[in-house]
């Protein structure tokens, strides 16, 4: 059995490897089906809003995109787009804990499939309500209510992290937690670049309805994923650990309870906090920042669609050589914070006056983007492995609760500063930032993380 032990490990590596990578693909084609639809579909909406303020244009096959540029045009475009994140988050809020539940009881795969077919859906509501003038642009507010299958992307990413924290040790799941995020980035490249460059040749409708056969893509490929998390070996090898996991599998609202005791740990909560941060951010330097750069800069969308891929450009170079160099000097609590330290700090610089301090902004601000899968790998070290599907769940929750009020907050502030003008404009990035250093400064209060695995385990034995 000791001869034959090593082999074993090592064929259970080399799938863990090889499942990581597929799944670090569906989420590539996950995040092009997001980013080559975001831009578009800004600019669709813009259009159909344009129209409702001038009946001259109504009639015309596609109006001017400057001409859509005035204050009233802008502010409603983006209340509709904080109204989505909004109800997207209020949907994850909803039904994380029902889908955490039954991840456990059917596996990983089904929840996923159903969170695509979601999106898809919800896509495809709001691509007919654009298709037909005669229906209200504000019935587009009807599209999150489709996320209720499946849960929307924060159901969606805490189950694939799920996923990979089935199949990795405690040593090498940062490292696969990189790697998914990994997947994210690079379509956060190649999505935006497609997008804008047939938007300059062709309608905002080509790169929109392509979106949807990458969507189809990242389906079929799921489907050559392993399921991480079979029924039966889950129970057979949990049940003796911890008779309450049966429970929680079998009752979602056990699985809150269980998931919400895990705040009682104090140095979880402090890494807890932290992921209220990077869902406001990316809200911020996504769609929001297309229509920013748009009204403040007068730059067209379709050009302004070119920084989000110069984004995942940083981000890509930030996973694949920045953070391995400096992850073999510093210890992930430190990564921690210096990450959120440049996403402060490049928030802040966002809210410059001058195209050029924007930029510079914007990749500091992005440099900081390894603070959700750090954050990630420091909670996971203070839970034992068969609460991980129970973590990833509650971390989707704070992460909806992050970006429950974003939207509608960023578009507010876009208001104020359009209405006081000048550098004032600038308000939507400032007060983000400041929201930024207060959720990220606890990270600053952390402990070695040797204490931090210590405590847990103490604290399970007082329960």
């Amino acid at each position: 059995m000791e001869e034959t032990t090593p082999l074993l490990g090592r064929a259970h590596s080399s799938r863990a490897r090889s499942i990581v990578i597929l799944l670090s693909l569906v989420v590539f084609c996950l995040s092009c089906f997001g980013s080559l639809g975001s831009v578009p579909l800004n600019r669709l909406l813009e259009d159909r809003i344009c129209r409702q303020y001038g009946a001259d244009y109504a009639r015309l096959s596609f109006i001017d995109e400057q001409v859509c540029k005035a204050d009233a045009v802008q502010s409603q475009l983006a209340h509709l787009n904080g109204l989505l994140d909004t109800l997207e988050a209020v949907v994850g809020l909803l039904v994380a804990f029902p889908y955490g539940a039954l991840s456990d009881k059917v596996g990983r795969k089904p929840i996923i499939l159903l969170s695509i077919a979601g999106f898809t859906l919800s896509s495809a509501w709001i691509a007919h309500v654009l298709a037909h003038e005669e229906t209200s642009i504000q019935a587009i507010l009807l599209g999150p209510v489709f996320f209720l299958i499946g849960g929307g992307r924060h159901v969606t990413f805490s189950t694939l992290f799920s996923a990979v924290s089935d199949v990795t040790t405690q040593e090498n799941r940062a490292s696969a937690f990189v790697t998914i995020s990994l997947g994210s980035f690079m379509g956060g490249v190649i999505g935006p670049v497609v997008s804008s460059g047939l938007m300059q040749v062709a309608s905002p409708w080509l790169p929109f309805l392509l979106s949807f056969g990458i969507g189809l893509i990242g389906a079929i490929m799921l489907l050559l994923v392993p399921e991480t998390h079979p029924l039966g070996k889950h129970q057979e090898d949990e049940e003796p650990i911890d008779d309450k996991t049966a429970v929680v599998t079998r009752r979602p609202l056990s699985l809150l309870r269980a998931s919400l005791s895990m705040l009682w740990h104090p140095k979880l909560a402090l890494v807890l906090v932290a992921f209220l941060a990077p869902m406001p951010m990316s809200t911020a330097a996504n769609q929001f920042l297309v229509q920013y750069i748009s009204k403040r800069f007068g730059w067209s969308m379709a050009d302004a669609g070119y920084l989000q891929s110069v984004r995942g450009a940083v981000n890509v170079l930030l996973l694949l050589a920045v953070l391995p160099c400096l992850s073999s000097l510093l210890k992930d609590r430190t990564l921690a914070r210096l990450s959120a330290f440049a996403m402060t700090l490049g928030c802040l610089l966002m809210a410059g006056s001058s195209m050029p301090l924007l930029i510079i902004g914007l990749i500091i601000n992005t440099l900081g983007n390894g603070l959700p899968p750090l954050c990630r790998s420091l909670a996971a070290s203070l839970v034992a492995h068969h609460e991980q599907a129970r973590l990833q769940t509650l971390i989707a929750m704070v992460e909806a609760s992050g970006s429950l009020l974003a939207g509608p907050a960023l578009a507010a502030a876009l208001s104020t500063g359009m209405r006081m003008g000048g550098d004032w404009m600038g308000i939507p990035y400032f007060a983000l930032a400041i929201f930024l250093f207060l959720t990220t400064f606890p990270l600053f209060l952390l402990s070695r993380p040797g204490e931090m695995i210590k405590a847990k385990d103490h604290h399970d034995q007082d329960v």
